[in-house]
């Protein structure tokens, strides 16, 4: 199988994986595996976990997502580097506009209080989980610039770690404060895949453009 086949059959993949996950949201308002993993999260008590989640969600709550990626634009233009500066900003806004839209249209109520702990309300409708896109676009291009800029070496696995690592655990942030059940966080997971695919392709194919 080619590379381009193969991307192909992935993303096909996961936008099924996706469509069928956000039919069953739009049905049902959790899952009982929902319900069982999300009391298991909440009841860890390990030191400094609930500070590290409060972190990890405020990251991506309110206008702090906006900040974060404006300011990283801007310097990357200020570096040189106007086409990443502009298309992250572009690419992310829109990101966070669609993932509105498909909130809308899953119409998802969010975990209730007598279900689990809610320790910090939020508005709007659950499904998909927006800092799990929001992570998932913005960290996963930075990672993407990291390896398509910087050859192999220390720095690059000490900044790989650093870039992962709140991807992989803003999903768990969430469930751990109540706003969302996990297969919320699954849907931003795979959501936000797809759209950081869009993001890498239309920026290879600028950057194609710009050589010929």
């Amino acid at each position: 199988m080619s590379p381009n086949r193969l991307i192909a059959t992935v993303i096909t993949t996961v936008i099924g994986l996706f469509a069928g996950l956000a039919v069953l949201a739009h049905r049902y308002s959790y899952f009982y595996s929902d319900l069982l993993l999300a009391h298991w999260v909440q009841s860890w008590t390990l030191p400094g976990f609930h500070e590290l989640m409060t972190a990890v969600s405020w990251l991506g709550t309110a206008w702090t997502p906006w900040f974060v990626v404006c300011s990283t634009g801007i310097a990357f233009v200020a570096r040189g580097l106007r086409l990443e500066g502009i298309l992250l900003m572009s690419w992310v806004g829109l990101g966070g506009a669609v993932n509105r839209l498909l909130k809308t249209l899953v119409a998802r109520p969010r975990p209730d209080e007598d279900l689990v702990d809610i320790l910090v309300p939020y508005p709007h409708e659950s499904f998909p989980s927006g800092h799990t896109v929001f992570f998932v676009q913005y960290f996963g291009f930075l990672l993407f610039l990291l390896f398509w800029f910087r050859k192999a070496g220390r720095l690059r696995t000490a900044a790989t770690a650093a870039l992962a690592f709140p991807v992989a655990v803003v999903g768990l942030s969430r469930v751990y404060e109540g706003a969302h059940w996990p297969s919320d966080a699954w849907g931003g997971h795979l959501a936000g895949s797809l759209w950081l695919a869009f993001m890498i392709h239309d920026y290879r194919r600028r950057k194609r453009k710009r050589r010929n």
